[in-house]
This record gives C-alpha cells, sequence and structure tokens, in this order.
C-alpha cells in the first residue's frame, strides 16, 4: 500500500511543511493524466461493479457477501463449519486527513451461507471496537487475532465472545503506521502462525502462547503452499517465495546466518484496465524533468505494482488442473489481480506471468480495493474487496494523491461498503459444505486425502485442536500410503501438531518414492526430541537423497544424530553438493552442540573456510546467551540501548533491514557486517541524514532497492542525539562491533550538508 518508497526509518518520517508524503527533492508535481481521459469514480452497486471486471477466459467473478453485511474486510478465518470470521478494519481513512483513525471502531463479524446457494445471507458481529484489526485465527474455544497494538485473545462459546479480550503475547507488535504492521497469522502445516511484516511466529502450546524468531517477512498478507512453504510480497514486489520450509535453518543460534532462500517470482509489471492517475507518485515522469516514468506515457496507466497486497496460492479443487500451485496478488491501487505461475528448480523458485501483458483480473472501478485472498471451502477463491475510495495512508500520501482524490470526491463516503467476490471457473465443480465439527474421527482423517486444499488444511487443524489422540492409529497408517503423497504428508504434521510425531512414522515416510513426501519427513525429522532422533538414525543413515532438495534437508537432518556415521554422510553431502546454497547453512543448522565433535571427526577433509569458521563460532557460543550489547558499559551501552529501542520500535527500522540486520530482499540492504555501518562513521551519518538512491554494494554484492531511502533530515521529530543512537546501535550490533557516533558529529555533518536540501545521496557519491 506504501507508494513508491521505502527507508531505514520510514515508519516515523513525519514531515514539518504540507502533506506529510511530500519529498523536498521532488520539485513538480503537475498532473500528468490529462484530465478529459480521467473517468469519474462514483459509488457503484455491487450489480454495477461486477461489469466493471475483465477477468481471464474460463472463470467468473460474483459476489460472495456484500454490504450491508460485510464493511471493509481486510482478513479472514473459516471455521470447521465453513463459516467466514471477517476482520473489518473500520476506521482506516475515513477522510482525507484520517480523522478517527485511532478510534477503536473495528470488528469482526461471522458470515454463514445458511442456504447453501454460494453466497453469505446471515451476519452475527462477534467483537466491535476494535483498533485497526488486521487478522483473525479461529480455535475452538477462541479467537487469536491483531488489533493495531497487541496479538489478542478472546474466548468463545459457538459464535459468542466469552468474557473480555487479553494479550496473547507481549511485544508481538512492533511500532509502526497502520501500513506496516504485524499482520496474516497464516497457520501452517507446521502448526506455527506466521506473519507479513514480522520476524516472530507463535503457536499454541495448551493455554499459553509461545513465540519464536523467524525470518522477517513481507508486507501485507501471507500465503502457503502444498509443502509448508511461505509466500509473501511488499508494496513494490507482487510476490516472494522461500524455497525452503520456514526456519529450517535455524537450528543453531551461534551465528546469524546470511543464508537467503528468498527469491522473487517474476516481473513487476502492470497492465490496468483504466488510467490510473490515483498513484501516489504519479507525477513521477519525464515530462516533468525527472529521470524515469511511473505511469507509461502514451497509456497513463501505472508500469510496475506500488499496492500489492494479501496473496494466495490456489489449492482448491475448481480450477483446471494448470492454475494448481499458482499464485495471485492483489493490487490495490490500480484495481487489478496478478496472476503468477510458479515453477522450482533444484536450488529455487521461479515466477512468470502466464497471461503476458493482461492480468487474471482488472476493473475500471477505481473504489474497487483488492487487499486480501483467500482458499475457499468450495474450491473457489474468496477475494477481499474494501471498496474504499482512499487506499493510501495519511503517513506516506503526497499534496499530489490528495488532490487527486479530492478531485474525484474518493474521499466519501467513509464508511459502509465492502464486498467479498468469488472467483471460480465456470467448467469446474463447487465443493458441497461440509461440517468439520460434527465429523467423526475416521472421516477427518480420510479428509487429509481430499483434493481440496481447505479440507486438507481444516483436517489437521481439527485433529490437532481436539487433541484426538483416537486419530493415532489411522493417521500413522496413512503416513505409509503412497498412493496419497499429500495426504502423508499431512499425517506426519497432524501427528507432530498432536505431540505424536515418532521415528517409526518418519522412517516409514522416508521410504516413499515421492520426492516432497521424503522432504517433508526429513524436515520432520528436525521437531523430534533426542530420544527418537537416536531411533531414527538408521534410517536417516540409510536414506540416499533422490534430489538436491533432499540433500539439503538430510544435511540439516544428520547432525543431530551426532554420531560418526552421520558426520561422515555429512562430509559427503557437503562435497557433492558444494555449489548449493544452502547445504553449508543447513549442515551447520544441524550440528548445534556437536560442532566440535564435528570437526574433530572430519579433520582436514573439511576445506570449506566459511563454515570452519561458523563451527568454531557456533562451538564459542554453545550454552551462552547471545546477549544484545555484550561488553559495552556507560554512555556507549545508554547510546547502544536507546538506538535498539528505536530500530525496532518506533523507527522500524527492522521494516527494510531486518531484525537481525539481514536485509530484506528488494527493499533494503543488509547493515550487519556491512562497511557501510561499521568502517566510515562520518559517511553513516551523512547516508542518515540525507537518504540513497541507486544500487549499492555490500560485502562485494550489488543491491538494487525498488526505491529510494528518504533521509532523516525530513523529519523533524528525530533529534540530533536520536540519529547517533541509531547509528552507534547498527554499529555493534549483530556482527558488528564499531565505536560509539556521538551528536556533536550529526551536528557538524548536518551544517556542513545543509545544501543537499534532501537529496538522496548515490553510492558513488559516497566513495563507493
Amino acid at each position: 500500500m506504501k507508494t513508491f518508497y521505502s527507508s531505514l526509518f520510514l515508519a516515523t518520517l513525519t514531515f514539518a511543511y504540507g502533506q506529510q508524503g511530500n519529498r523536498k527533492e521532488h520539485h513538480s508535481m503537475d498532473p500528468v493524466v490529462p484530465a478529459d481521459l480521467i473517468p469519474a469514480a462514483p459509488v457503484l452497486s455491487p450489480a454495477e461493479a461486477v461489469k466493471t471486471f475483465e477477468i481471464a477466459p474460463g472463470f467468473t467473478i460474483e459476489a460472495f457477501a456484500t454490504e450491508p453485511l460485510v464493511d471493509k474486510p481486510i482478513g479472514l478465518d473459516y471455521d470447521p463449519a465453513g463459516r467466514a470470521w471477517v476482520v473489518e478494519m473500520i476506521g482506516y481513512m475515513m477522510d482525507l486527513d484520517g480523522k478517527g483513525e485511532k478510534e477503536p471502531q473495528g470488528r469482526i463479524v461471522v458470515l454463514e451461507d445458511t442456504n447453501q446457494d454460494g453466497k453469505a445471507d446471515k451476519r452475527t458481529v462477534f467483537l466491535e471496537k476494535i483498533l485497526l484489526p488486521r487478522a483473525v485465527a479461529v480455535y475452538p474455544d477462541g479467537l487469536l487475532f491483531l488489533d493495531d497494538h497487541d496479538l489478542k485473545w478472546i474466548k468463545r462459546d459457538g459464535i459468542k465472545p466469552v468474557g473480555e479480550s487479553i494479550v496473547a503475547a507481549p511485544k508481538f507488535i512492533e511500532a509502526g503506521n497502520v501500513e506496516h504492521k504485524v499482520n496474516g497469522l497464516l497457520r501452517n502445516m507446521d502448526n506455527w502462525h506466521y506473519n507479513a511484516k514480522s520476524g516472530k511466529r507463535v503457536r499454541r502450546q495448551g493455554e499459553k502462547w509461545i513465540v519464536e524468531s523467524t525470518p522477517f517477512r513481507g508486507q501485507w498478507g501471507i500465503t502457503r503452499d502444498n509443502y509448508g512453504r511461505l509466500y509473501h510480497n511488499n508494496n513494490s514486489t507482487f510476490l516472494f517465495g522461500d524455497f525452503l520450509a520456514p526456519n529450517l535453518l535455524a537450528g543453531n543460534p551461534g551465528v546469524n546466518l546470511k543464508t537467503n532462500d528468498v527469491a522473487q517470482l517474476g516481473p513487476n509489471n502492470t497492465y490496468p484496465a483504466r488510467v490510473t492517475p490515483g498513484v501516489n507518485r504519479a507525477y513521477i515522469q519525464k515530462s516533468n524533468g525527472y529521470g524515469s516514468d511511473t505511469l507509461d506515457p502514451k497509456t497513463f496507466k501505472l508500469l510496475l505494482t506500488t499496492a500489492s497486497a494479501g496473496p494466495v496460492i490456489y489449492r482448491g479443487s475448481n480450477f483446471p488442473r494448470e492454475w494448481h500451485g499458482r499464485a495471485f496478488t492483489p493490487e490495490s491501487v490500480v484495481n487489478l489481480v496478478k496472476a503468477i505461475q510458479i515453477d522450482e528448480s533444484a536450488a529455487k523458485l521461479t515466477g512468470s506471468h502466464p497471461l503476458g501483458k493482461k492480468e487474471f483480473l482488472a476493473s475500471t472501478d477505481e473504489r474497487f480495493r483488492p487487499v486480501n485472498m483467500f482458499n475457499a471451502p468450495d474450491g473457489s477463491l474468496h477475494l477481499l474487496d474494501m471498496y474504499h475510495g482512499i487506499i493510501q495512508d495519511r503517513f506516506f500520501m503526497t499534496s499530489y494523491l490528495r488532490a487527486q482524490y479530492a478531485s474525484r470526491k474518493l474521499d466519501g463516503p467513509g464508511e459502509g461498503h465492502g464486498r467479498i467476490w468469488r472467483i471460480r471457473a465456470t467448467s469446474g465443480k463447487l465443493e458441497k459444505n461440509t461440517n468439520f465439527e460434527v465429523m467423526k474421527t475416521a472421516d477427518v482423517v480420510k479428509a487429509l486425502a481430499h483434493g481440496n486444499g481447505w479440507h486438507r488444511d481444516m483436517a489437521q487443524r481439527v485433529l490437532v485442536d481436539r487433541n484426538d489422540l483416537d486419530a493415532l492409529p489411522l493417521l500413522n497408517q496413512l503416513v505409509g500410503i503412497e498412493e496419497y503423497p499429500l495426504a502423508q504428508i499431512g499425517a506426519l504434521w497432524t501427528l507432530e501438531g498432536l505431540g505424536k510425531l515418532t521415528a517409526p512414522a518418519i522412517a516409514t515416510a522416508l521410504k516413499s518414492q515421492d520426492l516432497k513426501v521424503g522432504v517433508s519427513a526429513l524436515w520432520a525429522s528436525t521437531k523430534l526430541p533426542a530420544s527418537e532422533v537416536a531411533a531414527l538414525a538408521p534410517a536417516l543413515l540409510s536414506f540416499e537423497s533422490k534430489s538436491e532438495e533432499q540433500a539439503v534437508y538430510l544435511a540439516r537432518a544428520l547432525g543431530p544424530v551426532g554420531n560418526a556415521a552421520a558426520f561422515d554422510r555429512l562430509l559427503v553431502l557437503l562435497g557433492k553438493y558444494a555449489k548449493n546454497p544452502y547445504i553449508k547453512a543447513a549442515a551447520f543448522a544441524g550440528l548445534d552442540h556437536n560442532e566440535i565433535a564435528f570437526k574433530q571427526h572430519v579433520g582436514d577433509k573439511l576445506k570449506d573456510k566459511t563454515l570452519l569458521t561458523w563451527l568454531d563460532q557456533g562451538a564459542a557460543a554453545a550454552g551462552k546467551a547471545l546477549v544484545s550489547g555484550s561488553g559495552l558499559s556507560g554512555e556507549h551501552l545508554a547510546s547502544f540501548n536507546k538506538g535498539k529501542a528505536l530500530y525496532s520500535g518506533a523507527a522500524a527500522c527492522f521494516g527494510c533491514h531486518g531484525a537481525g540486520g539481514e536485509g530484506v530482499l528488494n527493499l533494503g540492504p543488509p547493515l550487519d557486517e556491512s562497511e557501510w555501518v561499521v568502517d566510515n562513521p562520518e559517511r553513516l551519518i551523512k547516508l542518515l541524514l540525507h537518504g540513497m538512491t541507486g544500487p549499492v554494494t555490500v560485502a562485494g554484492i550489488e543491491y538494487k532497492p525498488s526505491a529510494d531511502m528518504p533521509g532523516l533530515i525530513q523529519n523533524p521529530t528525530l533529534k540530533d542525539s536520536d540519529i547517533a543512537d541509531m547509528a552507534t546501535y547498527i554499529r555493534h550490533e549483530w556482527s558488528n562491533k564499531a565505536p560509539q557516533i556521538k551528536a556533536d558529529v550529526v551536528t557538524r555533518l548536518r551544517k556542513e550538508t545543509a545544501d543537499r536540501t534532501g537529496s538522496p545521496y548515490t553510492a558513488k557519491e559516497l566513495g563507493q
């Protein structure tokens, strides 16, 4: 949703002049689309809105729920009965100034299709007066949900709340504006909830919620494929895909690994159905004196996405076979949905646009605001449409966009509209409603083999949530039925969710000829306690990887075995797949607390200097708590702690550079072990004050952020001491160990560079 720029400290930019999204160096904001080409943007009824859609051949779009049944839907989850629990973000940008945005007006409502005609006909308000809610996850006895400040839990009795909501996990959400806060609550195959705009995952354990670190992902929306891999995006990138299972490489805390398994999937070109003047920085055109065009100068349509939102991987049963596994990403500013073909090679995911220069779905209605998508119980897709005039938050809105909104009266009405659309293939069948709440154990287990991914997911969820131990014999049997690979995988992770995953079950799955079953079994083996790992050792040692992907997971699984035979197998894998980008990281992750034993066993046979260094560092860190700011004291420690609070809190630097300083693909380069951070303190301060534009090389790798980094000089709320504290923090966190920077250095450089008037540096200007 944020358009056209990102920054180290983006979330706190507040400008002393004009509209908050304006930038000093942007000298011209003249309109670029001829007024006579811009259509009006009246509020359309659902019946009128349907006529504005252009959809791919063989598909149709129809209403599942419209106002007054739903208002500003932003997220949802389904319960075992097939009811949709919808999050309504009431209060978001009700007018051009965002008045009332900090008043709790949001709701969670339950939508039901009581007559089974494919349309919701009953609405029940479950919870209201929520401040900007953004995600929900349904449990049999309650609801987990995200509001603007916290991850919360409230008990339920059917569709009635019981008592008041409580904070489920303190400090789960860091500071930031509405476009840059945690969202998602995707319940993945491994029984953890994952989120966008977050480096944390959460899982229920009895009456408690366990929080762990996970690689930072995305901005708005998150989804998964049949194998538990995660997909996400940011405003200027339609889709990223993780090649490996989440946290597979996170087993050894001794080293902050830089291994990146995330890939951009396909280009970011857009092909809207209408002219698109309502883009925040559409004024950036060569005709206005800039060096590039935001809109096509001939058609006046947006060239590259600027508001990618909640994606989904299609896993249903209604679409033709060739559409299974494809991704769909909404673009809320220019009113379309992109389809993305995902392909897989030995060590990476790639993407392409199967429809070429056509979108899967596009509308000429400027108020059509698709923000999230979900696989539906009947095998179709549900598309959430806020149906709202203003989609850009006030913190980033430019004077140009404000005038555009006002000229077409998009600033009203501020409430009362919202749609959930159903997208289906005209030739495909739709599933009848299945109520998992009343199904017997055997029937629920059988659903793990269903052709509709929604049913498979729900079957696992129901068995785990009701702690159905009667299912254990059936699940262990299903693990060995190779006719249904996805059911084998689902059975493994259902056992894991029940706390009953065993070495024999994994050994059975390892015999499967299906490559993905083998991968999932190896991944599941990393969840076993030590006693079960020992029992599984013979199966792991005899397992012959049939693909490069399996080899990576086997490398991760062998380390915990910890004996000479396992170390020998691991050494062979490291040699055979030395060019694989993940193999040594996987090996190191599995060798936690076995680093010294492995190194002593293999001796000089191991030649990889990087892995040898990791092993030494991991061994040194074993048994020690890695304390942030260790070795500092006095004024330096105080400055470090203030900077740390700004980085992970009010300044939200982690949004573009990662909680571990590892960088975020297409947004910001890494800060850990970056010469830009630790080498020249004056260069760092100049960069922070005035920002940076264009490519930059860090540790020998070139990065090309999708947008400029604005300078902090534009933010009058940040004092020189604040900037010094943030610089001090990033210079001594993670692997960095550089001296403190004091406020007087910032003050001096602010004066010396005042003539830049906010113009960002290039890497070349700063000496690269």
